[in-house]
C-alpha cells in the first residue's frame, strides 16, 4: 500500500510539475507582445506596411516624384519668369497636391511601417508609431511641412521661395533609391540614374543662378549675360553645362560678380562633377567586372592553346564552350557566386534550386531530408558541348549525373551510331557507381551529349563524406543499389538476347543453296542438237512459241512441261533416273526435276 501511495504521489507531483511548466510557458508566450508573431485576421496587423513590399516601394516612388517636383520647380519659379497671373492657380494647385502627399506619408504610411527588433518583425501599430516618432525622419517630415505658404496672404503668391522647407524631405528620396536598388534586377542602372539625377540638379541650379545674375545685371547688357534670344531656360542650361564641364568657349566675365559666378561654377565642375563622373565609372566597372574577367580568361586560354599548336577544330570547341557558358550563366564559376553567404543560407538556396531534381533520383527516394540537404551543396554544374562523351563504357564510375537541361544519349557501337535511349531534363544516370557495389562500379554504356547539355555532377567522395554521419541511410542506399544492379543485369541480358535474335534474323549468313545440277548438261549432250527438245531446253519456251507460230503444218510437235523451283524459264520436276535413256547414272548430283517429252507423229 505504501509503495502504491508513493508511486501515486510521485506521479501526481510529476504531473503537477508538467502542468506548471506548461502554464509558465503559456504565460511567457502571452507576456510577449503581439508583434513577435503574425497577427490573426481581424487584428491590427492589417494596417501594417511591410517595408520590403512592392506596395511600399510604389508609394516611395510617388513621394520621390513630389520631392523632385519641389526641387526643380521652386528655383525655376523663383528665377525664371514662368509664373504669371494667369497660371498662378495651376501652380498653387500643384503645390497643394504635393503637400497632401507629404502629409499622407507622415500621418498614415510612415507610422505603420513595421521594423526589426531583436531579429523579430514588430507589427503592433502602437510600437511602429512610437518607433517613427523617435526617429530623425519624423522631425525632418514635420519641418518640411512648415506652413510658410501662409505668408502668401501677406507677400502674395509670387514668392515660391517660401516653399524651400519642402526640400528637407530628402531622406525619402534616398530611401526610395535604396529600396529600388535591392528590388531591381539591374541595380547598376538604378545607381547610374541616381548619380545622373544629382548631376542634372546641379546643372539646373547653375542655370537658374546664371539667369538670376543676368536679370540683375540686365538682359543683353554685355557679352557675358543672357542676350534674351530664344528659350531662356534652354540657353541658360546649355551655358551651365559648358561651364561645369569646361567644354567649349564661354564669354569672358566683365565684372566681379561674373568672375565670382564663373569661379564657383568651375570649382563645382572640377570637384563635384569629377566625383560624380568617377562614381559612374566605378558603377560601370563593377557592372562589367565579370564580363571583363571572362574575356581576359578566354583570351589567355586561347593564346595558350595556340602556343601548343592544337588543331583549329579543338580551339573552336573551347571558344564555343566559353561563349555558351557566359550566355547561360554570365559567370564561369557558378558556385563561387554564393561563397560569401552563410552555410545555412547557402543550403536553403541550394535546396530551393536542386531539391526537386534530387528527389527524382530513384536511389535517393525515401532518404532522410538531412542527408539530402547535405548532398545539394555537393552538386557541381558542368556544361557539355554537342558530341562530347560524358562517360565511356568500361570506365570506373566516380560520379553521378543529373540532367538539368538539354539531352544526352546512351549509345553503343564503335562509332556510337545506335542510340539505346535519350535522357532529358530530370533524368539521372551513373547513380549505381557512387556506392561500392559489386558489379556496378563500371560504366555499361557510352553516354554522349546531344546538343548543349547542363548537368549536375555528384562525386563519390562527397557522397561518402555525407554518408559517414548517416549510417542508416548508407545501408539503405546499398540495398537499393544492389536491386538496381540486378535489374540492370536482367535488362541487359534481355536486350542482349533480343539483339542476338535480331542479328540472326536480319544479318545472319544465308544458308548455301543446292549446287548447280550436273544432269542438265548430260541431257543436252544426249539429245540431238537439231531436235526440238534440245532447242527447247537450250532456248526456253520462247523458241517453242515461235516455232508453233511459224510452222503450223509441222510433222512433229514436242510440247514440253517443265517444272522448276529456282526461278528458271523452264519448269523442271523430277527427272527419272533411267540408265538406258541417260547413260551413266549420277546419284550424288542428280538435280531433282521431271521432263516429259510427248512426240506426236503426224502422218
Amino acid at each position: 500500500m505504501s509503495i502504491l501511495t508513493s508511486a501515486t504521489v510521485s506521479f501526481l507531483t510529476e504531473e503537477v510539475n508538467t502542468r506548471v511548466s506548461a502554464e509558465e510557458e503559456r504565460q511567457l508566450m502571452a507576456s510577449m507582445s503581439k508583434e513577435w508573431t503574425p497577427e490573426p485576421e481581424g487584428g491590427n496587423s492589417k494596417a501594417i506596411v511591410e517595408p520590403q513590399s512592392c506596395l511600399y516601394v510604389t508609394w516611395l516612388s510617388v513621394v520621390t516624384l513630389s520631392y523632385l517636383y519641389n526641387c526643380f520647380v521652386i528655383p525655376l519659379r523663383t528665377t525664371f519668369p514662368y509664373q504669371s497671373t494667369e497660371n498662378t492657380p495651376t501652380w498653387l494647385a500643384l503645390d497643394l497636391s504635393m503637400d497632401f502627399i507629404y502629409l499622407l506619408d507622415m500621418a498614415v504610411v510612415k507610422p505603420r511601417v513595421m521594423f526589426l527588433e531583436g531579429g523579430f518583425w514588430v507589427r503592433d501599430t502602437k510600437l511602429t508609431r512610437g518607433n517613427y516618432l523617435g526617429k530623425s525622419e519624423f522631425i525632418a517630415d514635420v519641418l518640411s511641412l512648415t506652413p510658410l505658404d501662409l505668408l502668401y496672404f501677406y507677400f502674395g503668391p509670387n514668392y515660391p521661395l517660401l516653399r524651400v522647407p519642402r526640400l528637407l524631405k530628402i531622406h525619402s528620396f534616398w530611401e526610395f533609391f535604396n529600396h529600388f536598388d535591392k528590388f531591381s534586377p539591374s541595380p547598376y542602372i538604378v545607381r547610374i540614374a541616381r548619380t545622373l539625377t544629382y548631376m542634372l540638379y546641379l546643372v539646373h541650379i547653375n542655370a537658374c543662378a546664371y539667369y538670376w545674375v543676368s536679370e540683375n545685371e540686365g538682359i543683353a547688357t554685355n557679352h557675358w549675360v543672357f542676350n534674351g534670344v530664344g528659350n531662356a531656360y534652354i540657353r541658360c542650361f546649355y551655358f551651365a553645362v559648358k561651364t561645369a564641364t569646361s567644354i567649349g568657349k564661354n564669354p569672358r566675365p566683365e565684372n566681379e560678380a561674373e568672375y565670382i559666378f564663373m569661379t564657383v561654377s568651375w570649382l563645382m565642375g572640377v570637384f563635384v562633377f569629377a566625383i560624380l563622373i568617377g562614381q559612374i565609372r566605378d558603377i560601370i566597372a563593377t557592372a562589367t567586372r565579370s564580363q571583363t574577367e571572362y574575356r581576359k580568361l578566354m583570351d589567355e586560354t586561347l593564346h595558350h592553346l595556340r602556343k601548343l599548336n592544337l588543331p583549329q577544330k579543338q580551339i573552336e570547341r573551347v571558344k564555343t564552350w566559353f561563349s555558351y557558358t557566359w550566355e547561360q550563366q554570365h559567370t564561369l564559376d557558378e558556385s563561387r557566386v554564393l561563397d560569401n553567404l552563410p552555410h545555412k543560407m547557402k543550403t536553403d538556396v541550394a535546396i530551393n534550386v536542386h531539391i526537386s531534381t534530387l528527389n527524382k533520383v530513384q536511389l535517393f527516394k525515401d532518404c532522410d531530408e538531412a542527408l539530402l540537404r547535405e548532398l545539394v551543396l555537393k552538386l557541381r554544374p558542368v556544361l557539355y558541348l554537342p558530341g562530347d562523351y560524358i562517360c565511356r563504357k568500361g570506365e570506373v564510375g566516380r560520379e553521378m549525373y543529373i540532367v538539368k537541361s538539354g539531352q544526352v544519349q546512351v549509345v553503343t557501337g564503335t562509332d556510337g551510331i545506335e542510340v539505346l535511349a535519350t535522357l532529358t531534363e530530370g533524368s539521372v544516370f551513373g547513380e549505381i557507381s557512387l556506392l561500392q557495389v559489386s558489379g556496378g562500379n563500371r560504366r555499361t554504356a557510352d553516354v554522349r551529349s546531344n546538343g548543349f547539355s547542363n548537368l549536375f555532377v555528384l562525386n563519390k567522395d562527397d557522397l561518402n563524406g555525407a554518408l559517414k554521419f548517416h549510417p542508416n541511410a548508407q545501408e539503405i542506399l546499398r540495398k537499393k543499389a544492389r536491386q538496381l544492379v540486378k535489374q540492370n543485369a536482367a535488362r541487359e541480358q534481355m536486350t542482349k538476347a533480343k539483339a542476338e535474335v535480331a542479328a540472326e534474323v536480319l544479318i545472319g549468313n544465308p544458308e548455301p543453296g543446292p549446287k548447280q545440277p550436273r544432269l542438265l548438261p548430260i541431257v543436252m549432250k544426249v539429245l540431238p542438237p537439231e531436235s526440238g527438245s534440245a532447242r527447247l531446253l537450250k532456248y526456253g519456251s520462247r523458241w517453242g512459241r515461235k516455232r508453233r507460230l511459224n510452222t503450223t503444218n509441222s510433222a512433229e510437235s514436242a510440247p514440253i512441261c517443265l517444272k522448276q523451283k529456282r526461278c528458271s524459264s523452264i519448269d523442271l520436276g523430277y527427272l527419272g533416273r533411267s540408265s538406258n535413256q541417260l547413260g551413266k547414272q549420277n546419284t550424288e548430283n542428280t538435280f531433282q526435276c521431271s521432263v516429259t517429252v510427248h512426240r506426236e507423229m503426224s502422218k
